[in-house]
C-alpha cells in the first residue's frame, strides 16, 4: 500500500512533467476511440518502454528518499502535509531532508522526461497521439478491453 501511494505521487509528478506542455484543461467530453490496429499496437509497444522508464525513475526516487534519511511512509506523510491533506507537522530536520529529496527527484524528472519522449519517438508516436490513446484507454471500457487484448497478445508472443 505504501509503495502504491508513493508510486501514485511520483508517477503523477512524472506524467505532469513529461507532458505538461501538451496538455490543455479538458472538460469531460467523449473521447475518440477511432484508432487503427497499428496505432494501438504502436501505443502498446511505446507504453511498455515508457513504463520501464517510469519504474526506473520510481526506483531511483526511492533511493533518493532513503539517502536523505527518510522512510517512504514519512515522505508520503510530508507530501500530504505539503498538499494540505494532513494536519500533522514535520520537524525542521524532516523538512530539510524532504526538500533535499524532493529537489533531487525533480531534477531527475528532466532526464526522465527526455527518456520518455525518446521512447515515444523510438516507436514513432507523437506525445499528442499517445495521450489521446491513453485518455481513451482510461475512459472507455470497450476500448480498454481492445487494448488489453493487444497487450496480452504481445506478452505471449
Amino acid at each position: 500500500m505504501k509503495m502504491r501511494v508513493f508510486a501514485t505521487v511520483i508517477l503523477s509528478v512524472l506524467a505532469t512533467a513529461v507532458f505538461a506542455q501538451q496538455q490543455m484543461p479538458m472538460p469531460q467530453q467523449e473521447v475518440s476511440t477511432d484508432f487503427s490496429d497499428q496505432e494501438i499496437e504502436t501505443f502498446v509497444e511505446a507504453n511498455l518502454d515508457v513504463t520501464k522508464v517510469q519504474q526506473a525513475a520510481e526506483k531511483e526516487a526511492m533511493g533518493i528518499i532513503k539517502e536523505n534519511d527518510l522512510e517512504l511512509e514519512r515522505f508520503n506523510e510530508i507530501v500530504a502535509i505539503q498538499q494540505g491533506q494532513s494536519d500533522e507537522e514535520a520537524s525542521p530536520e524532516e523538512m530539510k531532508a524532504f526538500n533535499a529529496a524532493a529537489q533531487e527527484i525533480m531534477a531527475n524528472n528532466q532526464e526522465t522526461q527526455s527518456k520518455m519522449v525518446s521512447a515515444l519517438e523510438k516507436h514513432d508516436i507523437s506525445q499528442e497521439k499517445y495521450q489521446q490513446i491513453m485518455m481513451a484507454y482510461q475512459q472507455d471500457e470497450d476500448f480498454r478491453k481492445k487494448v488489453d487484448t493487444v497487450v496480452q497478445a504481445k506478452s505471449k508472443g
